[in-house]
């Protein structure tokens, strides 16, 4: 009888799958990044949005474009996302922070808010995205509020008070 660990086999090939993904995740969005004219691009987005529930099958993407335009991606669960290490060589101030809502609801959660207070003053924009033409866009000019389209349409507004930051 042999001793091969199956359950290890399947464990590693599950890492190594995860990893495989995640490349391919970060090239379908650079890729798309290089032919967008800005971070507002909603082709841009569109990418972000296919990686995150297509290629990862609803996990949530984030994407950060520092001071010198450059890329840091990285994935999370369905429900969080965050940097398993820091981000090697990102330049402050961000010009935006995307991130995704596989779920399908574009709105800021309190994790958003704290993140959006948080980094505000270095910070210029942030998107959630929730669906191909349903997202929100938020700004250091009006940190209390995200707003929010659905079909590329303004839906509403999303407001917050400090204390909830």
């Amino acid at each position: 009888m042999s001793d091969f660990d199956w359950t290890e086999a399947r464990e590693e090939l599950e890492i190594w799958e995860r990893s495989a993904k995640d490349n391919l995740v970060k090239e379908i969005i650079a890729e798309a990044y290089d032919g967008a004219a800005d971070w507002s691009c909603k082709s841009f987005w569109d990418s972000i949005w296919f990686a995150s529930t297509q290629v990862l099958n609803g996990l949530e993407v984030q994407v950060v474009i520092d001071a010198k335009d450059n890329l840091h991606i990285s994935s999370g669960t369905a429900g969080y996302v965050d940097f398993k290490v820091d981000p090697v060589g990102m330049k402050l101030p961000i010009v935006c922070w995307i991130h995704t809502h596989p779920f399908g609801s574009a709105y800021f959660s309190g994790t958003d808010i704290g993140t959006v207070s948080i980094w505000e003053p270095l910070m210029h924009n942030a998107v959630v995205l929730g669906g191909r033409g349903h997202y929100g866009v938020w700004d250091n000019k009006n940190p209390n509020q995200l707003n929010i389209y659905k079909d590329y349409r303004f839906q509403r507004t999303q407001r917050w008070s400090s204390e909830e930051e």
